[in-house]
């Protein structure tokens, strides 16, 4: 295996996709909501994007989360000499020296262009990178550390919105604990993936569905959306409920690798997840959220999700 195949399955990058759709959705949604939780988001018309600013975000988020994913082997090595021998740790593909020095590299370098040329917000920035640590450390020592995996989609969304404007819209907060809570049912289900274990676990379901529910909520609220983005916002909340229920569906088969398949497909839906919120604001960007979901599938079947 060489070097970039070793860095590029250290960093799950089929999951890049929906990295990207967390920024952009947080950058669209604080952008364009209204200061006052009830009042309908409306495009400001003197209002622009600062398209090198979300570009920098990318690119600092993805650094970010590839070092978080690095470090995650290398806390988990001995675990995956049991469970995960192909992993590139336990397979001699690389050293651990050099997976810790990685990994420590991207999350430094993600955290400085973060900072320095997206401009975000140094306490969400702090919250993210923190909470991204202390999953690596705690997650197969504790239980709970499935609010830490939410937590870090939490922090991605409230950094990356930053990166728009100072000021946190409500509406930026309430979108950020739904797509947290999505990902909190996903680990739940994921538990058992490594070690084989299939437990149903029916609390996360309601979880899995909160984009669309939260979405139709605001729609009939609201009312009067412009037609366009109505579309957009029913089209991928329907995306995101039908992986939702697909990959359910397929996880209580009980067949024999069934969890990873539908946590595959949970973890794409993530960006069905972001283009819903994107929707009620920017219907173009929410299709380009909505590309991510192929995009992150497609990427699955040459680099492991999890």
């Amino acid at each position: 295996m060489s070097l970039l195949q070793n860095l590029l399955t250290l960093g799950r990058i089929s999951n890049l996709p929906t990295v990207w759709t967390n920024c952009t959705a947080a950058w669209a949604v604080n952008a364009f909501a209204s200061p006052v939780f009830r009042e309908m988001p409306t495009a400001q018309q003197n209002f622009e994007f600062h398209w090198g600013q979300l570009g920098w975000l990318l690119i600092g988020a993805s650094l970010l989360y590839m070092g978080g994913c690095t470090l995650n082997d290398a806390f988990d090595q001995e675990f995956d000499k049991l469970h995960n021998p192909k992993r590139p740790i336990p397979s001699g593909s690389i050293s651990v020296a050099e997976v810790w020095a990685t990994g420590i590299i991207e999350i430094g370098g993600g955290a400085l262009i973060l900072f320095k040329l997206a401009g975000v917000a140094w306490i969400w920035l702090t919250a993210l990178t923190v909470v991204i640590v202390a999953y690596d450390v705690l997650h197969k020592r504790w239980s709970g550390s499935v609010w830490l995996m939410g937590s870090c989609r939490f922090f991605l969304w409230l950094t990356a919105a930053t990166a728009a404007k100072a000021e946190l819209a409500p509406l930026t907060l309430a979108w950020s604990v739904v797509v947290a809570l999505y990902v909190v049912g996903i680990s739940l289900f994921a538990r058992g993936e490594s070690t084989g274990e299939n437990h149903e676990n029916r609390t996360s379901i309601p979880l899995l569905f909160g984009a669309p529910l939260f979405a139709l909520l605001l729609l009939v609220y609201w009312n009067n959306l412009p037609p366009l983005a109505q579309f957009a916002t029913n089209a991928a909340g329907l995306v995101g409920a039908w992986l939702a229920y697909t990959a359910v569906k397929c996880m209580r088969t009980g067949k024999r690798g069934c969890i990873g398949q539908g946590v595959s497909r949970l973890l794409a839906g993530i960006a069905a997840c972001d283009a819903t919120a994107a929707g009620l604001v920017s219907p173009t960007l929410c299709y380009c959220c909505l590309g991510c979901v192929p995009l992150a599938l497609l990427l699955q079947k040459k680099f492991a999700a999890t």
